[in-house]
């Protein structure tokens, strides 16, 4: 099998995802040929891949209300509008380079995992072949507002839980298409171990009750006021830090840590590539919200804390966690609130963990390779390509209001 996956670095998730996938691929079957394309850094401007890339954590950390504001924007406007201008505009750029890729490289499967790049190639497909089978995958707890571009471009659409299928089927996708697989992240997660034992493998405080905290891009809550909120702990706990791969936020901490005179044992990680086995020796997780993560905790089976000022479909997330009694939700300033209830309340801790049991899908990238092994050898052999890129843009654009007018 011969297969394109297709990524977006607008965070890491995407990129996550696509790595996730090509292991997976390759190592159930060493004869599997992978490539693995990040569609903005391969053939748009360098101006739109700033957009996705810093444009997007810019404005998550500095105006992260103007975001949502565009999101929800969106999500109102009729299909038709949708349809006609935003999302075919933005992913435009992108066709001439896709389309001779797939005829240069002939897959079998093509995997985007980005909706931006599901679109792209459902509009290919209104005016050009495709032989290969063309899946996705929502990787949040919710619907992104342009899905509906895609329901008549890919074979398959794998979803986070039931509760999606009747919106997709809402807005024309039909059941042959929905497979529900949850989000797939690495089976270390799901691995259960005594939690002793895991916090003696990783030279931890055996005794005292442990939260975790994903300091990751642009969250919310400052150094200095994470540190108050810490402070109003009641009992002596263990804190371990996770702030990803960046030395100078690592630093700040470690020196916040040295004047802040804690009670607890704070322990700052910086990058670890160890957060599953880090997971299975804490309590608690408090972070944000986005797709992989929270599907970590879950099948980790760990409660969390989530914290607000969001992007929007994070919000989301947040709100499928809550409302499924999964995780708890805080502001910069009832962190320790929740986090001494918790403690004090351990009837309702266990509620959080019984709940969690009842969400958790922890076998997701079997379900995918199950259905992708089944997939047919794709025929290019009748395929000639010699259009340029202003005829493939002007051949999907014509395709595009032929559709709209029908």
């Amino acid at each position: 099998m011969k297969t394109l996956i297709l990524t977006v670095s607008a965070g890491n998730g995407h990129n996550s995802t696509a790595k996730r996938l090509k292991d997976k691929i390759l190592n159930e079957n060493k004869s599997n040929k992978v490539e693995i394309i990040d569609v903005y850094k391969a053939y748009a401007s360098k101006l739109k891949r700033w957009t996705m890339e810093d444009g997007y954590e810019l404005i998550c950390n500095k105006a992260v209300c103007l975001y949502n504001y565009f999101f929800r924007i969106n999500e109102r406007l009729p299909y038709e509008k949708r349809n006609k201008y935003k999302i075919h505009k933005e992913v435009q750029p992108l066709l001439y380079g896709l389309i001779k890729k797939i005829y240069d490289y002939k897959p079998d499967l093509i995997i985007a995992t980005h909706i931006f790049c599901a679109v792209a190639l459902s509009d290919l497909k209104k005016y050009y072949h495709i032989p290969a089978k063309i899946i996705c995958m929502t990787l949040d707890y919710s619907l992104s507002p342009f899905w509906q571009c895609c329901s008549k471009g890919l074979d398959k659409l794998f979803l986070t839980g039931e509760y999606m299928i009747d919106s997709f089927k809402n807005i024309g996708f039909n059941d042959d298409q929905l497979i529900v697989s949850g989000i797939p992240v690495a089976s270390s997660f799901s691995t259960q171990s005594d939690k002793l034992e895991a916090r003696k493998a990783l030279n931890l405080n055996e005794n005292l009750f442990t939260i975790i905290v994903m300091k990751a891009s642009f969250f919310p809550i400052k150094i200095n006021k994470l540190f108050k909120q810490f402070k109003l702990i009641k009992n002596k706990i263990q804190i371990i830090i996770v702030n990803g791969n960046n030395p100078k936020a690592k630093k700040a901490i470690d020196n916040k840590i040295k004047k802040a005179k804690l009670k607890h044992i704070v322990i700052n990680l910086g990058f670890t590539n160890k957060i599953s086995d880090y997971f299975k020796a804490c309590d608690l997780v408090l972070g944000k919200a986005g797709g992989l993560t929270t599907t970590e905790t879950i099948n980790a089976e760990l409660p969390s804390l989530i914290i607000n000022k969001l992007p929007q479909q994070e919000i989301y997330n947040r709100d499928y966690l809550v409302n499924n009694n999964c995780a708890l939700s805080v502001n910069k300033n009832t962190i320790a609130q929740k986090i001494n209830y918790l403690i004090e309340n351990k009837d309702e801790y266990k509620k959080l963990k019984f709940s969690i049991k009842k969400v958790k899908i922890d076998n997701s990238l079997n379900i995918f390779y199950n259905t992708f092994k089944t997939f047919p050898t794709a025929n290019y052999s009748n395929i000639v390509f010699t259009d340029n890129k202003k005829q493939v843009i002007k051949n999907v654009s014509a395709a595009l209001k032929n559709e709209i007018v029908n």
